[in-house]
């Protein structure tokens, strides 16, 4: 069975979306990769008693390190 996670979006749809992978990064945070129909997207999350609040506004250096971990997660999928 596949791990997946309800997204609410802006306009209040809830969506469902697999869960691909989440890790810390060090000094940085918690974050996760996710499906969404047919798209990879990365977030930082907070957990907030039962539910995740997803943060989308990344720094530079969020952005870069997520970057590095889309990288070998292509890799991963391709070999």
């Amino acid at each position: 069975m596949e791990d997946t996670i309800t997204i609410t979006l802006d306009t209040g749809e809830k969506k469902q979306a697999k869960l691909v992978s989440m890790f810390e990064i060090q000094n940085m945070g918690n974050y996760m990769i996710y499906l969404l129909d047919g798209e990879m997207y990365g977030a930082k999350y907070k957990k907030e008693t039962d539910k995740l609040e997803l943060i989308t506004d990344l720094t530079e250096e969020e952005k870069e390190a997520m970057n590095k971990v889309f990288e070998q997660l292509e890799g991963i999928e391709n070999a």
